[in-house]
């Protein structure tokens, strides 16, 4: 069902498709009977035919290319304990073989689904016209139940197959004609094969007999058809409707025998209805229908809450969103960064006493904690950044070298750092180029980084994760959205609550994720959560328009704090140079170098930490260290390897009703 289908895809198994239903408009000509109703068939699966075993092979005919001499059903429709409608079918497929070995049997394609509710099919019995069982397989596509009947050899001539199922549900309500009907396919309109006879016998059991309301219909034809053909209420005359073959469906017997069972059935007080068509092209099929008052059958529950399975997936729904809720409580209390500064306040110094290692743990933006350090390295005079223009194919490329200048000034932290990028001896002049893609020093980098996370936890800036609530908390979860998923899958297959059971799948994935997200985190202590703030004050000043940042460094705090004496360009030129490394950890370079740049050309000079390419511009040198910072941060920064309308109102048509279906060869 389409349900079940929305699953499959859930779960990334796509199955093959069945035919979608389908229906017309009723021709005015029809007799006052009702409209339309889905036609459920599938497609016929053919197999290629092995070539005979001949020193010139013949040309192989499709598996296709047979015909059927007769289709005979019997259709028993009852009524169980709960008022719902049954069925018991039994047709009888005569088959007609070409003498080449070609085909080994026969596919029957039954639909499983009804009104968009599952029939509950199950296949009694295949055999052959003397009721000796046959070999069959089957198979489940979207809505069909696929049987595959094949000897082990090549079958020829004339072959009879009989199977036996059993469904309910199969009557629905058509507000347009308020009938309960009975609207059925019969053969199907996908068989590539045409019938010679088509005969069906449909016998009401005695219990439903005062129901009926006296309309039927057949309609014939291919799909859409709204011809009609004659269905008759058998009388119990010995030489009735089925003329010279089993009108009963069970495959045997003698021409008696199918008027006796009606004999029988009449007698026990059953209505029995047959229909006759001869000469069924491929494609074409009977339609049959038999009206009965509303409300004599019970409808199947179609609601989201009809079985239990809706209700453990609800109750499953219920309580991950209280875990998630649980989840988020437990983040916001015990996983709480502890508070920091009451007020946010501009900083135009670096953090005394810090490194931008343990800043970038802490304020979580490891991704540029190494672009930031090789930019505060070279501010230090630690080494030198070398701009390298060279042609290429598509343009020129830059290159950007590093060359170790001193590393005395470095704590062991930073050397570590230092070491990554040119070896453990440091030795002054040193050089190494900046790739795009360095796997050894992006490796060395990211453990680094995780020795950093541990040197935060231990120096006092990150507090204890409470790892237990929150692994208990997801395993809820998961637990709570295998349930969901499970019980959807049952409530989908049972044709209850439409798309609801899909939706409440992916909301208990969603609340999964949530709670995975949300329940585990290593908060920051007063330490962290200061120097958190303290970073943001850097950020706020950086942001500030130039007339703001001047102002403090003229106001006597600013330049008591600072030791700017302004105007003393050259001292606020150190000291924006000391704040560029925090610039490229928030992602503030581009700004920052323009501001710094503008400064350098006011006084006729240019870093000596950086050589670039030319002439010194200040716009060239936002944009080299925008470039240096990405290159550095993506490179190395963390990194690592049916139809709702009945026949009864004079509208019906061939493959407007359930049932049906399709096959073909083998």
């Amino acid at each position: 069902m389409r349900t079940l289908a929305r699953f499959r895809m859930l779960a990334a198994l796509l199955l093959v498709a069945a035919p979608a239903l389908a229906a017309t408009e009723a021709a005015a000509a029809a007799p006052a009977f009702a409209a339309e109703a889905p036609a459920l068939a599938a497609a016929p699966v053919a197999v290629p035919a092995a070539p005979a075993a001949e020193a010139l092979a013949a040309v192989p005919r499709d598996v296709n290319d047979f015909s059927f001499d007769s289709f005979d059903a019997r259709y028993d429709l009852g009524i169980d304990d709960d008022g719902h409608s049954t069925l018991r079918t039994t047709e009888t497929f005569v088959a007609r073989f070409p003498e080449s070995d070609q085909n080994r049997g026969i596919q029957r394609a039954i639909p499983r689904v009804y009104q968009g509710h599952p029939t509950d099919l199950e296949l009694v019995s295949v055999t052959d016209g003397d009721g000796t069982p046959r070999d069959y397989e089957t198979e489940t596509d979207d809505e069909n139940l696929v049987v595959t009947i094949a000897a082990d050899d090549y079958v020829h001539g004339e072959q009879t197959y009989v199977l036996t199922y059993t469904q309910r549900d199969v009557t629905a309500y058509f507000a347009n004609t308020d009938d309960d009907e009975f609207y059925w396919d019969t053969n199907g309109t996908l068989w590539k094969q045409p019938f010679t006879e088509h005969r069906t016998t449909t016998v009401v059991a005695p219990e439903l007999v005062d129901a009926l309301t006296g309309d039927t219909g057949c309609f014939v034809g291919e799909e859409g058809s709204t011809a009609q053909c004659e269905i008759v209420e058998a009388q119990g005359d010995p030489t009735a409707e089925f003329g010279t073959d089993t009108g009963s469906g069970a495959g045997s017997g003698s021409a008696n025998d199918g008027t006796v069972e009606i004999d029988e059935a009449i007698a026990d007080g059953a209505a029995v209805f047959t229909t006759d068509n001869q000469n069924l092209a491929a494609g074409e099929n009977v339609t049959i229908g038999i009206a009965f008052a509303p409300g004599t059958f019970t409808e199947r529950e179609t609601g989201y809450l009809s079985a239990p399975s809706g209700w453990i997936q609800l109750v499953a729904v219920v309580l991950a969103i209280a875990t998630a809720i649980a989840a988020l409580v437990h983040r916001l209390t015990r996983l709480r960064d502890a508070k920091g500064r009451p007020v946010i306040v501009p900083e135009y110094t670096p953090p005394r006493g810090e490194d931008l290692l343990i800043a970038s743990v802490v304020t979580k933006r490891t991704n540029r904690a190494a672009a930031a350090s090789f930019v505060d390295y070279a501010v230090r005079r630690v080494l030198q950044i070398v701009e390298q223009t060279e042609p290429g194919l598509f343009g020129p490329s830059t290159q950007y070298w590093l060359q170790l200048k001193s590393a005395d000034t470095l704590n062991p932290n930073e050397r570590e750092l230092a070491a990554a990028l040119f070896g453990p001896g440091l030795a002054p002049g040193s050089w190494r180029e900046l790739k795009k893609k360095d796997a050894q020093l992006a490796k060395e980098i990211y453990a680094l980084l995780q020795k950093t996370r541990k040197r935060a936890r231990t120096e006092g800036y990150l507090g204890r994760s409470v790892t237990g609530i929150g692994s208990l908390l997801l395993i809820a979860a998961i637990v709570l959205a295998a349930v969901g998923f499970v019980t959807g899958i049952v409530t989908g297959e049972a044709g209850l609550g439409g798309g609801l059971p899909v939706l409440m799948v992916v909301l208990l994935f969603v609340l999964m994720v949530f709670t995975g997200i949300v329940a585990f985190r290593t908060p920051l202590t007063q330490k962290g959560a200061e120097l958190r703030d303290y970073i943001a004050g850097i950020e706020m000043y950086v942001k500030w328009a130039e007339e703001e940042r001047f102002r403090v460094l003229q106001s006597p705090e600013g330049a008591l704090r600072t030791g700017v004496d302004a105007p003393d360009w050259g001292q606020v030129v150190k000291l924006y140079e000391k704040l560029l490394p925090y610039a490229v950890l928030l992602n503030l370079e581009t700004e920052w170098a323009k501001v710094l740049g503008t400064y350098y050309e006011s006084l006729g000079s240019q870093p000596d930490w950086y050589g670039g390419s030319g002439a010194f511009n200040a716009a060239l040198f936002a944009s080299s260290m925008s470039s240096l910072s990405s290159t550095s941060a993506s490179a190395y920064s963390g990194s690592s390897s049916s139809s709702s309308s009945g026949f009864s109102g004079g509208g019906g048509s061939s493959g407007g009703g359930g049932g049906g279906g399709g096959g073909g060869g083998v």
